[in-house]
């Protein structure tokens, strides 16, 4: 009876095994003759579009060039402490209009069904400053990511701020913008929405967390911020990256999306090791 057990199993394995090795042959190939993740990084310009774009900087789609693009800039213009996080707050006005950045799922049936059952928890959304980069397109916290992986290059202390804002008769203001340390103060950058403010004058940041209605109504004229409390603005992630948990489970699951078979053959080969052996002791 052990030794039938042992064998179910050990065929189960098996078959599971080569299941997913072909899946993962058969997706992986499939996605080496498809253009479609190509197509997907770089969009076309919505109607009525308004924001800030410049169609060569988009189109630099290396994290290396655009930074020695950026680094090449500052040193010719001798730019110098506020300067440097604005003309790199600009670059990422220029690189990206706001719409939702994916990656590719071809290959990750795992994170796929993971964002099937749980969409809330935007799992496909592209988070590593390495796809983000062959992007045109971007929203709050991807276009944060970029200017923060942009800035890092020159020393400076940044960090996250994160805005769940209740809004009456509306859905949350819910958004995502950068802190920049010049010397001693702070200072508001939003290279998403693009608002029109002095980016030299470190009370926007001051007065942000501090939950200023008049403040945020003049960045953002468009909503009512008669709901806005300071619990609702958090500041975090010092000069840390701000997706590092999402990115390694998309890591995670494209790993065991293409290796889950070898798990599996493993547990058939030693089922099979097993099942030899009982064998030759009843002998």
């Amino acid at each position: 009876m052990k030794k039938i057990i042992i064998n179910y199993f050990y065929k189960l394995f098996l078959t599971i095994s080569i299941v997913f090795l072909l899946l993962s042959v058969y997706l992986n190939i499939s996605t080496m003759v498809d253009n479609k993740k190509v197509a997907n990084n770089f969009l076309a310009l919505p109607e009525g579009f308004t924001e800030i774009y410049d169609e060569g900087i988009a189109k630099i789609d290396n994290l290396n060039d655009l930074k020695r693009l950026v680094d090449y800039e500052i040193k010719e213009n001798n730019f110098e402490g506020i300067e440097i996080p604005i003309y790199i707050d600009d670059i990422v006005r220029k690189k990206y209009f706001h719409q939702t950045a994916y990656i590719s799922t071809d290959t990750n049936w795992i994170l796929k069904g993971a964002d099937y059952f749980f969409p809330e928890r935007f799992f496909t959304t592209a988070m590593d400053p390495k796809e983000l980069i062959q992007k045109n397109h971007g929203i709050c916290s991807q276009q944060s990511i970029i200017f923060q992986e942009l800035l890092k290059d020159y020393h400076f202390e940044y960090g996250s701020i994160r805005l769940d804002i209740n809004i009456p008769n509306q859905e949350n203001f819910g958004h995502f913008t950068n802190g920049v340390k010049i010397g001693s103060d702070w200072f508001y950058f939003d290279s998403n929405m693009e608002p029109v403010y002095s980016r030299k004058n470190p009370l926007i940041f001051k007065k942000v967390l501090e939950a200023d209605k008049l403040v945020l109504e003049r960045l953002y004229p468009q909503y009512n911020f008669d709901l806005v409390t300071k619990e609702m603005i958090n500041f975090g992630d010092l000069n840390k990256f701000p997706a590092k948990e999402g990115v390694m489970f998309q890591k995670i699951t494209q790993f065991v999306s293409n290796f889950s078979w070898f798990v599996f053959l493993i547990f058939a080969l030693l089922l099979r090791s097993l099942s030899l052996k009982l064998y030759i002791q009843d002998k």
